[in-house]
């Protein structure tokens, strides 16, 4: 019987912060992993890909906050 928690993604973190505040900004940085973003990302948030500029982070940030609107990617 193993009694180790699951270990939590940044994929599952997003989803169940999602749960708890359904309008909550999600912006994803990977340099790894972007490619799964469409098929684990949560509706409505943003991907910026490693190495990035700090003006990506401002962008996404902008978008998220004042339009709440679609998803974009990085």
């Amino acid at each position: 019987m193993n009694l180790a928690p699951k270990k939590l993604t940044g994929w599952d973190v997003a989803r169940r912060a999602r749960e708890r505040t359904a309008d909550i900004p999600i912006i994803y940085m990977s340099g790894a992993s972007g490619h799964e973003w469409t098929s684990h990302g949560v509706p409505n948030s943003v991907l910026i890909a490693k190495p990035f500029a700090i003006g990506q982070i401002v962008t996404a940030v902008s978008q998220l906050l004042n339009a709440g609107g679609p998803a974009v990617g990085g």
